[in-house]
């Protein structure tokens, strides 16, 4: 008799289907997120996680370096593979070594989120004996004076191109990223030539929302108007075309990540609501211990470090069975994919999962508007 598993690899071969859509499948943890730390050493004013040490307090408490290492022995044998180490700054932990290391050595496949103004020579040290499979960094301005701008600390920027510096060194897929809110608007260029001296590879978010879990940012004064977000987005496209390079475009349309692609071919998956891969082979779990389909969610969330790691990812989707679009967008001629009003944005946004946000609206009429223009 032969053997199953061939005729799921003979399926899974033909199809289209990604490594993170076939473990959605199979209710498999696939990618997830470590959160070490909501601090950050840079104050951002969109930031929508960072939290000071009195906040941090208030709300809980930061897992020890050996919590973090015995949670990743269950995640992994779980079946997580891809895990990024993010923050705040993740960095700034003490004991950042000891964990990175005791993860390295479990064979995960890591992504390491940094605003590489702490690299030196110890943790270069660190990343050359295990180097992080990926390591994105966050660049902020084209200058000192955006830096100040944007996190109130102009020496940032030469901390952040001496840490590209260094990190250029290591045999890791490098990635620079900028989020851009109207301070640096006017950067686009300027902020890729700077990227490319270190890596092709240079990523661009526009979107901002407002800050989750007890954070606080100026996000409703600082982000993009939707037609600035578009002009912004355009312009980005506008590069691309003009390179007439199949290398380049591929490459950016490469740097989207599997959470999203063919993300609707899972939307039958539970939870239903949810039209990515989310709480469907991927999960977040924050800086205190709560388990999240994704970073942008506050609530609801299971608790892994109390229950054990298979408990709460199986326990995860079943939280958001009952949660619901507003009825104003089921009643939107956008609802179909042409909003962006997933409810862990909604709920960012609004406070709830069941209010709509003016500036989602926003930005799915000017969406609109201009697709109708190119027709």
């Amino acid at each position: 008799m032969e053997n199953n598993n061939n005729e799921i690899a003979r399926k899974w071969e033909s199809s289209e289907m990604t490594l993170a859509g076939y473990a959605a499948q199979r209710h498999v943890p696939l990618g997830g997120t470590f959160e070490l730390t909501a601090r950050c050493n840079l104050k951002c004013k969109m930031c929508y996680i960072r939290l000071d040490k009195a906040q941090i307090d208030l709300i809980g408490r930061e897992k020890t370096a050996d919590e973090w290492i015995t949670l990743g022995k269950e995640a992994i044998q779980a079946g997580t593979l891809n895990l990024l180490i993010t923050g705040g700054e993740p960095l700034l932990r003490p004991d950042f070594a000891e964990i990175y290391s005791a993860l390295t050595m479990m064979g995960f496949i890591i992504t390491l989120n940094t605003n590489a103004t702490l690299i030196n020579s110890e943790i270069l040290k660190l990343f050359k004996k295990y180097p992080p499979t990926a390591t994105n960094v966050t660049l902020y301005g084209a200058t000192p004076e955006t830096y100040q701008s944007i996190c109130g600390n102009r020496e940032a920027f030469y901390n952040t191109i001496s840490g590209l510096e260094m990190l250029a060194d290591i045999p890791t897929v490098l990635e620079v990223r900028t989020t851009f809110i109207k301070d640096n608007r006017h950067e686009l260029n300027a902020l890729r030539k700077i990227a490319n001296r270190y890596t092709r590879r240079f990523a661009i978010n526009t979107k901002v929302n407002k800050a989750v879990r007890g954070a606080c940012s100026d996000a409703e004064n600082c982000r993009l108007t939707p037609a600035q977000l578009f002009d912004l987005a355009e312009e980005n496209g506008e590069y691309y075309r003009s390179l007439n390079s199949e290398t380049e475009f591929a490459l950016e349309k490469n740097m989207d990540t599997d959470n999203y692609i063919h993300a609707l071919e899972h939307s039958h998956l539970p939870p239903q609501i949810l039209t990515c891969l989310a709480a469907k082979s991927m999960y977040w779990i924050t800086w205190d211990g709560k388990m999240l389909p994704c970073g942008s969610f506050t609530s609801p969330y299971t608790l892994p470090f109390k229950e054990g790691f298979q408990s709460a990812w199986d326990r995860l989707p079943t939280l958001f069975e009952k949660i619901k679009l507003p009825q104003e967008c089921m009643k939107c001629e956008y609802v179909n994919g042409q909003c962006s009003n997933c409810p862990a944005i909604l709920q960012s946004e609004s406070g709830s999962f069941y209010k709509i946000s003016s500036y989602i609206c926003e930005i799915a009429q000017e969406r609109s508007k201009r697709r109708k223009k190119l027709k």
